[in-house]
């Protein structure tokens, strides 16, 4: 991707003014101090091929809410940004009505109208983060309530020890506001690889935590003296418009907004709710970008690029689907349920005629439960579950079975065409709601040929797959290609004559088509 020379916007801190009783805090908002700009981020993580795959069907995002908070005296994004245009902004903190450049790329990333995923964002409100951690989640009292779809958090906080009991509280507090009221928090990682996992708010349970595709971001297992020390973050990276935590960070919540607008079509609750969308976002994320991206039965994610790099287009054809039941399912879908220490739950899917490797990629999410009482908050006890891939005879193939995180991930190379699969979610101690995305994928190939017929050509296509909408384009350059025939796939072969050919030219013919 080409890259050309950026701003260089100073690195700005805040001074919170603390309503407890403890030394001020420093937030500093997560970019570099030299970034870099990419030509268009959207199309590495699959934009383009959606567009291609879904058209005029992938929402708007004109019907939700989203939120964003900022770090800086100064946190508003420039509402006056041509990319902006039709976005009613709402300065919820109310502090200063000056812009920030920091805020402005993160908005561009997030919501605008042809720099993110939303190309109709119409609702945005606006935090300070002095005012989102004293006013809004607090240290006594009760936590507030948002209606936002989707929150960015594009900052981040180190405490000394004196400060670590209120870290925890505002950390436990933050887990209970994703839980409590249904938003997704998308929160970013520290720019610098040798970077410990910043408590606030990268050491969270139920928020998504996002890394840089370049992999210079704080990575590794969630600090001591936090709660759950060794969890492994980030669970996601990306690029973005600049190569900063804070641009990813965005560009991770534009996507995590589109899933939730597609979702929220099927007026089903549990399309919507933040553990589907982080298990879609985390299953459709890609690994080929990273040679040695690893994992093992109880480090679900690689240490420095969690389940991979944001792909819009696998994680939206994953949510697409309406829920699956367990028992027999597509190769690819999502599913919310229970699992307990008495009852596991199974789903069993084949997988395609493609041609060998076919890889399988399958995420399992739930939270870390806090409970309210009155205007105490407590976390609950982390049940324990695994995540299992079994063969047609029942047989263990792999599993991903870790004791502290809240997150399972399978990755697996080497599944078998036409072959009956299982995946299995176990509770070791605990019962949990759970959301589970999986999908399956491989080499689906086609052949075309032609054959000159006086002024037609006769076409004959073979190695189709049954079921799967093609689309025959014809070119007179191999530059400019337009539609000329569509079909859907009865069986492996099918013929057509094409009887609008130019006159003279060379003219050629493609198949275009989507997995399955």
């Amino acid at each position: 991707m080409r890259k050309i020379a950026a701003f260089q916007p100073p690195l700005s801190y805040i001074a919170m003014t603390v309503p407890f009783k403890i030394p001020l805090l420093s937030l500093v908002a997560v970019w570099m101090m030299h970034p870099a700009v990419n030509a268009d981020w959207r199309t590495e993580i699959g934009w383009d091929k959606l567009q291609l795959y879904a058209g005029a069907g992938i929402p708007t995002g004109s019907n939700l809410y989203l939120e964003m908070t900022e770090a800086g005296t100064d946190y508003m994004p420039n509402t006056g940004t041509g990319a902006f245009s039709g976005i009613t902004f709402t300065n919820i903190s109310n502090t200063s009505s000056n812009f920030s450049g920091h805020a402005t790329t993160v908005g561009l990333n997030y919501y605008g109208s042809t720099t993110s995923l939303l190309t109709g964002a119409s609702s945005v409100g606006v935090r300070s983060a002095d005012d989102f951690l004293n006013n809004f989640l607090k240290t006594s009292g009760s936590v507030g309530t948002s209606s936002a779809a989707v929150m960015s958090h594009a900052y981040i906080a180190a405490a000394n020890a004196l400060q670590e009991t209120s870290f925890n509280e505002l950390i436990k507090r933050f887990d209970f506001f994703s839980q409590d009221s249904g938003v997704i928090n998308v929160v970013g990682m520290n720019n610098g690889s040798s970077g410990t996992i910043p408590p606030i708010f990268g050491s969270a349970y139920n928020a998504i935590s996002v890394g840089r595709t370049d992999g210079l971001h704080s990575h590794g297992t969630t600090p001591a003296n936090y709660p759950g020390p060794g969890r492994q973050k980030p669970e996601i990276v990306s690029v973005s418009s600049t190569i900063a935590t804070s641009y990813a960070t965005g560009a991770v919540s534009s996507a995590a907004a589109l899933l939730y607008a597609k979702a929220a079509l099927a007026s089903n609750a549990d399309a919507t709710h933040p553990d589907t969308i982080k298990a879609c976002l985390m299953t459709g994320a890609t690994k080929e970008e990273f040679p040695n991206w690893s994992q093992t039965s109880t480090a679900p994610l690689d240490t420095t690029y969690g389940a991979g790099e944001l792909n819009i287009f696998h994680s939206y054809r994953i949510i697409e689907n309406a829920e699956s039941a367990p028992g027999t399912v597509n190769f690819r879908g999502w599913s919310r349920n229970n699992a307990s220490t008495s009852q596991s739950v199974t789903y069993t899917f084949t997988t395609p005629d493609y041609s060998s490797p076919i890889t399988l990629s399958s995420t399992l999410v739930w939270q870390r439960g806090v409970r309210k009482i009155g205007s105490l908050y407590t976390y609950r006890t982390l049940a324990d579950l695994r995540l299992e891939l079994l063969n047609q005879s029942g047989t263990l193939i792999q599993s991903s079975d870790s004791t502290l995180d809240n997150i399972e991930h399978l990755w697996n190379t080497g599944l078998s065409p036409n072959t009956t699969y299982s995946l299995k979610v176990t509770s070791n101690s605990g019962s949990a709601d759970f959301s589970l995305a999986w999908r399956v994928n491989g080499i689906a190939t086609a052949v075309i040929s032609s054959v000159a017929n006086g002024n037609d050509v006769d076409l004959s296509m073979s190695q189709l797959l049954a079921s799967v909408a093609y689309t025959v384009q014809r070119s007179t350059d191999l530059a400019g290609w337009s539609d000329v025939h569509s079909f859907t796939a009865t069986g492996t072969t099918h013929s057509w004559t094409d009887t609008t050919v130019p006159t003279g030219t060379r003219v050629f013919y493609r198949l275009r088509f989507f997995e399955p």
